[in-house]
């Protein structure tokens, strides 16, 4: 019986002390905030799967539309604020950086020693050696001198879609643009053929699609603790890359270098850029976590967002034939002008195509929030701009969460914000806005170092496979169209099915 007591005693203690917790903003300050629930804070909806985390905090953002920041509560009750006010957005990000140099997405060395070499994960001194390795790999130049490589995948993508469409007029998308983004990567990055069009048990496939699987539990359980819960995760040593993933790779890359210092292989990529720069051209021996890191990075980079970026282009070219047919004019135009060939030169006058892409990005980003640590005592503005709201001081390792989804879709920001219109980024257009109203990079000394990369390489593919096709939705799209609610990155929950028509018969 006493035991039952001390039970008891323990969970009503327990019980009162995440109750006290739930109420930090009001304590501090009457901070308006939706209600949270003790432990969940405000995502019970993410955890339970009715939401995805994106979605949640678009709700807060449409529910305090005077506001400049909201006070909302974490998993665990941690106290953390949801950004709408885009001048804040610009201090936290440029401004203020010193006071939130840190995302979110935490994970430790000892259990995820690849993925800790990503910059993405790392703060401070670490994260400034880390990015210092990457930003020359990626240079314009160097991604420029990979235009043949890519080219020479694109042109097995359109093969594929030939040789598939007779027997299989429908293709999701998302899976037929992995493939393509798969393939770019690994010959770009790793000097190999994925075989992702050519051998449907590629091991690389398969393992560039393990990391980010929308449908798996695991994927959903890494992506929450990874997010929400790095403290949980490090006490469960539970990584973000899998364990086998792990080896595989290291066994991948260390293959690729063997070969490179015999001279077997020789080509100018990225693999010899990075490993050029890491080892000092070739005069020392590069740490083979940084540089099997590296390589996992460049493949996070460009894969997976890539991918989702040209999926979700074609579905809205596929249901808006009108803005299709502007791009299929440009795409014939330029060839005309470059003798029907798709040159470095060429892709770069794509500019309509360009914007069109950048309008998908907006509507479909394939990141839905960008969550800053705070690193630095910071003093949040009024809550209100009428100055209603006491000052108050976020504390270091406090989350500040920008809702990137919510901004893009504000009615306020990009009048009719559902309609598709590539028109929006047009110079003229992009001037009149806030600069920090399009987040898809993210802002500042942590904008995304695979940018221009991704760009290049969907730009590509897309132009090769439409001076072919046009695209037209499939009978088995399922709309509207849903999202996966367990992942970390836009992904669709029933894919994007499409059709394509050759366009001499259209």
């Amino acid at each position: 019986m006493i035991a039952l007591y001390i039970a008891l005693g323990a969970l009503v203690v327990i019980v009162l002390y995440f109750k006290w917790l739930c109420s930090y903003w009001r304590r501090i300050g009457n901070i308006d905030g939706p209600a949270p629930l003790p432990i969940f804070g405000n995502g019970y909806e993410q955890i339970t799967g009715a939401k995805h985390f994106g979605e949640i905090f678009g709700d807060i953002y449409r529910s305090y539309q005077t506001a400049s920041w909201v006070g909302i509560h974490g998993l665990f009750n941690k106290p953390s604020i949801v950004v709408r006010d885009l001048e804040l957005v610009k201090e936290i990000l440029v401004g203020s950086f010193q006071h939130f140099n840190k995302n979110s997405f935490e994970v430790n060395e000892s259990i995820d020693p690849l993925f800790s070499v990503n910059p993405f994960t790392q703060s401070g001194d670490l994260w400034k050696e880390r990015r210092s390795q990457v930003v020359p790999v990626l240079s314009q130049t160097k991604i420029r001198s990979c235009f043949p490589i890519i080219k020479n995948v694109a042109e097995n993508f359109v093969n594929y879609v030939t040789e598939t469409r007779e027997s299989s007029p429908d293709f999701e998308a998302k899976d037929i643009c992995a493939r393509f983004t798969i393939d770019s990567v690994a010959s770009c990055v790793f000097g190999i053929d994925a075989e992702s069009f050519t051998n449907p048990g590629s091991e690389f496939r398969r393992v560039g699609f393990e990391l980010f699987n929308p449908n798996s539990a695991l994927t959903a359980v890494r992506t929450l603790l990874t997010l929400f819960a790095p403290k949980l995760s490090l006490l469960l040593r539970l990584p973000f890359v899998p364990r086998h993933v792990d080896r595989w790779f290291r066994q991948l890359v260390n293959e690729v270098v063997r070969q490179r210092k015999e001279g077997k292989v020789k080509r100018q990529d990225l693999f010899q850029a990075l490993y050029d720069s890491l080892t000092q051209n070739g005069v020392m021996d590069a740490k083979s976590d940084e540089i099997v890191g590296h390589s996992v990075t460049f493949l996070t980079e460009g894969f997976e967002t890539s991918s989702t970026l040209m999926c979700y282009l074609l579905y809205e070219l596929a249901s808006n034939p009108h803005i299709q047919d502007r791009v299929l004019d440009e795409i014939d135009s330029v060839l005309k002008e470059y003798g029907g060939q798709l040159s470095d030169e060429a892709v770069n006058k794509l500019v309509y195509m360009e914007r069109a892409m950048y309008e998908t990005l907006r509507l479909h980003s394939p990141v839905f929030t960008l969550t800053k640590v705070c690193t630095k005592d910071f003093e949040l503005p009024p809550q209100y701009s009428d100055g209603r709201g006491k000052q108050v001081t976020l504390k270091v390792g406090m989350p500040a969460v920008i809702p990137v989804h919510a901004i893009h879709l504000d009615p306020e920001i990009f009048p009719e914000p559902y309609q598709f219109d590539p028109d929006r980024f047009l110079d003229e257009n992009r001037k009149a806005r806030h600069r920090y109203s399009f987040l898809a990079f993210g802002e500042g000394p942590r904008i995304c170092l695979g940018m221009k990369f991704g760009l290049a390489q969907s730009k590509v593919g897309i132009a090769t496979l439409l001076s072919k096709y046009r695209v037209i939705q499939s009978s088995k799209q399922k709309l509207p169209l849903e999202m996966a609610r367990q992942t970390f990155l836009l992904a669709p929950k029933d894919g994007v099915w499409v059709n394509f028509v050759e366009r001499n018969s259209s």
